[in-house]
């Protein structure tokens, strides 16, 4: 009869042999915030810096391994807060996206449409790539850098919003 502290510890050494490392799923959780935003919405033009305000926003992707080093995901940003007189926190974003990781390079790009689904619906082109400062493999810590490119919707012309975001966050993968 097995001891279920042995199938526990077994199952426990599985998650973390290097070999797991390319499992199917994984999950990214970021803190994000817009270095430059510029937007041009209905004739009305407005821009600033991160030095104006800051605006932080969670960013969360689950991803699923379509090959080697190719992803299917889906992404959820919220704005949770935004400092400096006038200013508002970031909208809400919902969409898809592909991004490629090889997994022996220290570098990857992803490439989105997040659909900003509070205050008026924007499709956006989110073009990204990153550095994975810290990888075990199932776990790294990654910087990144996306640029925003409004593509249509309430009030924005092709192109009229861009914004270039900074995040620093965790990627599980299992």
């Amino acid at each position: 009869m097995r001891h279920p502290l042995l199938v526990g510890l077994g199952a426990l050494a599985l998650l973390l042999v290097p070999g797991r490392a390319q499992g199917q799923w994984s999950i990214r959780l970021a803190l994000e915030a817009p270095l430059y935003a510029h937007a041009s919405v209905n004739g009305q033009s407005s821009s600033f810096g991160i030095n104006e305000s800051f605006q932080p926003t969670l960013d969360l992707i689950g991803s699923y391994a379509l090959g080697e080093t190719l992803s299917l995901d889906l992404e959820f940003r919220r704005g949770i807060a935004a400092t400096g007189t006038g200013f508002t926190r970031q909208q809400t974003f919902l969409g898809l996206g592909l991004t490629l990781d090889v997994l022996t390079f220290p570098l990857y790009g992803r490439v989105a449409l997040p659909i900003q689904v509070e205050g008026g619906t924007v499709l956006f082109l989110r073009l990204g790539g990153g550095l994975k400062i810290l990888d075990w493999g199932f776990f790294r810590i990654y910087f990144e850098v996306t640029a925003d490119l409004a593509c249509a919707g309430s009030g924005v012309s092709f192109f009229g919003s861009q914004a270039v975001n900074a995040a620093l966050g965790a990627w599980l993968r299992f």
